[in-house]
């Protein structure tokens, strides 16, 4: 009986611990999400006060719980708090099946003494469970405190704001255009003056996230508003001191209402509003060089970024195209940054390489992608290696050079199965002279049949015949059939425009030569397939060409083709050079066509 007992103790003991286990995942997955569910921050209605100034305090919490305390306030330094007892405003959301619910509590403080402070955290209770608000800054001034100058100053006045005045070549400096003017006064539009040039620097305009935003601040002890209009990111190009030159703007500002007595009959018409043109001032910049690299070869990019390379394939064939890709991606000098060099081995044809830039402007500073593509060709067969190698790009934050290594990278290319092979010599016959006797051999009569002048005799006008024929019939489709002499003459019109696309490059205008060589492809394209002569897209012709079965590869070298030739307005850059490579890879890409189609 006693055994029995004890066995059933430990059974029900078992029972209840494995109860608990399967529970106790749900329970702290409830736990964790009634906790993240809740948030609290604290805000003030001024960072900026004069000294006997009212400010107010606020305590928001949101979220799904049940229980809240009032704040727990601390003793706030340089400011009096005017009464324990807040004002308190609640709101309830319900939102796909969730419901949250606001509290917020606002109290009065007093500015008292002159200085720099900080609101410390507030503790609030929530659900049993403490929570702390962050921290804030506040500078409280004399309204007596002015500056020498503060007496000129105007109502209105325009400043420009860098992140640094003593970068390196390369580096991000942020410059923001910012808008100062005292209380009363309203800014109803504002309009840059075009043609502002930083000289020295490469400039990239940031998206702003919104519609420019007034915030209080107090500039020799009085009250202005700000408001950040325009930012940019400047890069310095070269060492020394440069000088940002001023920003101009057009501004629309409406003062108050005169309360003189004439302004109820006049209606203070025209009075109170004017336009100004605004201007910053020049700011001087000491740009340093760059320190000296060891080792590792610095690619001009200067930020922090992520390097890599790859390459499309491993195994290839003779005569297609093998693309090596540079990947360079993070935060700095993105449009600045040249294409790292590697050492290619011999038998390799290299064409110019494609350059792809996606940059993010909507941050706070200059981010994206930049995308090398060397393309290759290889002529021969056999095991082709390109070594690893170190870049470095210079990080401003930790002032070194951060190293990155780029593997190694190895293709196979087979012989091509296609290709014609070429003709052999015959060996040469080893000849030698017959000596010995002579046999005196009596002459015999020869049949007309084995003479060759009979034979040709009788083939030459028949050959002759036979290609009149083929000329007449030729000519005749030539003529009547529009398809086939589209097809016949589709080579020779490729060779005239690509012809023509480096005569134009030579006299300067690439745009057009572009737009022939662009032609020479699409018109071979369209006359060998027998397609729209005109109003044909891109997609359509690789579409054409992909329909008729041919190489991946050769479809893949036509799309980059077409796509730089339509592309060619956003580099004007381009030398006649970079285009005679592009005539070289249409070449090549017209003669595998011409063996498909």
């Amino acid at each position: 009986m006693n055994q029995a007992q004890t066995r059933m103790r430990k059974i029900g003991k078992f029972f209840h611990l494995a109860v608990f286990g399967a529970l106790l995942p749900v329970l702290l997955s409830t736990q964790a999400l009634g906790q993240s569910s809740v948030s609290v921050s604290a805000s003030i209605s001024e960072t900026a006060v004069y000294l006997g100034e009212y400010v107010r305090l606020s305590v928001s919490v949101s979220g799904d719980f049940s229980n809240v305390s009032r704040p727990d306030l601390p003793e706030f330094e340089g400011f009096r708090l005017l009464s324990n007892i807040p004002s308190t405003s609640r709101s309830y959301r319900f939102i796909n099946g969730k419901s949250s619910t606001s509290y917020t509590y606002s109290y009065n403080l007093i500015a008292q003494d002159e200085g720099s402070y900080k609101i410390p955290p507030i503790s609030i209770t929530i659900d049993g469970k403490k929570y702390q608000t962050n921290a804030i800054d506040v500078k409280v001034v004399s309204r007596n405190v002015s500056s020498a100058d503060e007496s000129s100053r105007p109502d209105v006045f325009l400043k420009l704001h860098l992140s640094d005045k003593n970068p390196v070549i390369g580096q991000q400096v942020i410059a923001d255009v910012m808008l100062y003017f005292k209380d009363g006064i309203e800014v109803n539009s504002y309009q840059p003056v075009p043609g502002w040039k930083a000289q020295g620097f490469w400039k990239e305009e940031l998206e702003l996230p919104g519609r420019p935003q007034a915030h209080s601040t107090i500039i020799g002890g009085v009250r202005y508003r700000k408001a950040q209009l325009l930012k940019f990111a400047l890069f310095p190009t070269k060492a020394g001191t440069l000088q940002v030159s001023p920003y101009k703007i057009i501004v629309a500002v409406q003062t108050e209402p005169s309360r003189s007595p004439f302004s109820s009959f006049f209606g203070g018409f025209g009075s109170n509003q004017r336009r100004i043109e605004l201007e910053t001032e020049a700011v001087e910049v000491q740009v340093e060089p760059l320190p000296a690299t060891e080792g590792a070869e610095y690619i001009g990019a200067v930020g922090d970024f992520d390097i890599s390379r790859n390459i499309s394939t491993q195994k290839a064939v003779a005569g297609e195209t093998v693309e090596i890709t540079t990947r360079i991606e993070g935060t700095g000098n993105i449009p600045l940054i040249p294409k790292p060099q590697y050492e290619l081995p011999e038998g390799l044809e290299v064409y110019q390489p494609q350059t792809t830039t996606n940059m993010n402007r909507r941050d706070e500073v200059i981010s994206g992608t930049k995308v090398f593509t060397d393309i290759v060709i290889a002529r021969s067969p056999g095991s082709y290696s390109i070594p690893a190698k170190e870049v470095a790009y210079f990080d401003p934050s930790k002032s070194q050079y951060i190293t990155e290594t780029l593997p190694a990278l190895h293709f196979e290319v087979a012989r091509n199965p296609d290709a014609i092979a070429s003709a052999e010599r015959p060996a040469a016959l080893n000849i030698s002279p017959v000596t010995g006797l002579a046999n005196w051999v009596s002459p015999q009569r020869t049949k007309l049949l084995s003479y060759w002048w009979f034979w040709a005799g009788i083939t030459l006008p028949l050959l002759i015949l036979g290609i009149a024929y083929w000329q007449k019939s030729y000519r005749y489709k030539m003529a009547n059939n529009q398809s086939f002499a589209r097809s016949q003459q589709a080579s020779g019109k490729a060779a005239e425009r690509l012809d023509e696309a480096i005569s134009l490059s030579e006299k300067g205008e690439i745009k057009q030569a572009y737009n022939m060589l662009q032609k020479a492809i699409t018109g071979f394209i369209s006359d060998r397939l027998a397609l729209s002569e005109a109003g044909l897209s891109n997609d359509d012709y690789v579409k054409a060409l992909e329909q008729q079965h041919i190489d991946e590869n050769l479809v893949k070298n036509v799309r980059m083709l077409l796509e730089k030739c339509a592309s060619i307005s956003y580099a004007p850059s381009t030398s006649p050079e970079y285009l005679k490579s592009h005539v070289g890879l249409a070449q090549s890409t017209l003669d595998k066509l011409k063996k498909v189609l």
